[in-house]
């Protein structure tokens, strides 16, 4: 398959002319002042020069959809953080079209996520890294993400979707190749989504347990402003992930995706997928110090 002729959307041969479809779109980029580096493997360009090939049909949709949406609901951050946390609470098995703003946000930050590994796979020299993006835009679950879009469910699967406020609003984005997750900051607002996790993530970390995490985070912003409080709440959240003991599980027939991850058959559940605190606190540990970041205890 010729993926230069190959629309990122739906997953069809472009036979006529292609678009090219921006990842992060300029008006967001202007609007936000976002800088204009990207860093991945040993390739560093400008987010604006991010780009996927896709039918022009696709590309227009998607705007019209989820990225005008995304724009308008980033111009009040602490209005979008309430409108989240307001929806956190709901997990569903059954996967329907959706207009909530977690599925529009899930949607437009899977894009980001599978976009910025697509354009490195088509456009990076390092072979390492483009096996990395390879193995990533082959995946069966990207495959899955094509084809609930094709169906009118989103560019998604059931994700985790987290959002963090902050007294800092410098621009960060990270994409975690492993367990697959996404950090957008984006003025006050940090967005962390756990990408195709069927909600796994969701469902060790909430109520209480999610109420803490932003205590915490909050508790760090404002001692140091500068501190990059917004990636504790992203390694508790990758550590989390690591040391779930289940893996995310769909199921996709008659233009419908069922998330099985969530489902089981033991007796006991919550013995069975109970998180080890140990592995859990040395795992944190070592996230904390790729992010450069002296431990801290939550």
């Amino acid at each position: 398959m010729n993926l230069k002729r190959t629309c990122f959307f739906c997953a069809e041969e472009i036979s006529g002319k292609k678009s090219m479809e921006h990842i992060i779109p300029d008006s967001l980029l202007k609007k936000m002042g976002i800088k204009e580096v990207s860093v991945s493997g040993n390739r560093t360009t400008q987010y604006s020069r991010i780009k996927v090939p896709a039918h022009s049909s696709c590309n227009s949709e998607f705007g019209s959809r989820f990225e005008d949406s995304v724009i308008d609901l980033l111009e009040d951050a602490d209005a979008l953080y309430d409108l989240i946390c307001k929806e956190e609470d709901s997990i569903s098995l059954d996967y329907r079209p959706s207009e909530s703003v977690t599925a529009i946000l899930t949607t437009w930050l899977s894009k980001i996520y599978y976009g910025m590994f697509y354009d490195d796979y088509l456009k990076s020299d390092n072979t390492e890294w483009r096996e990395i993006c390879g193995d990533l835009i082959s995946d069966p679950n990207f495959d899955l993400v094509r084809k609930s879009y094709k169906n009118g469910y989103g560019f998604q699967l059931p994700s985790s979707l987290y959002a963090f406020k902050t007294l800092n609003e410098e621009f960060d984005l990270n994409t975690i190749v492993h367990p697959s997750t996404i950090l957008l900051k984006v003025g006050s607002i940090t967005l962390i989504l756990c990408i195709c996790d069927g909600f796994l993530t969701k469902n060790y970390l909430n109520g209480d347990s999610l109420r803490n995490l932003r205590s915490w985070v909050s508790a760090e912003d404002r001692i140091n402003r500068d501190f990059p409080s917004h990636k504790l709440a992203l390694s508790e959240i990758l550590a989390l992930r690591h040391c779930i003991p289940k893996s995310p599980s769909f199921s996709f027939s008659d233009n419908q995706i069922i998330n099985m991850s969530l489902l089981t058959m033991v007796s006991n559940p919550d013995e069975v997928y109970k998180i080890d605190a140990g592995r859990l606190s040395e795992i944190r540990a070592q996230i904390l110090r790729e992010f450069g970041i002296q431990q801290k205890c939550s």
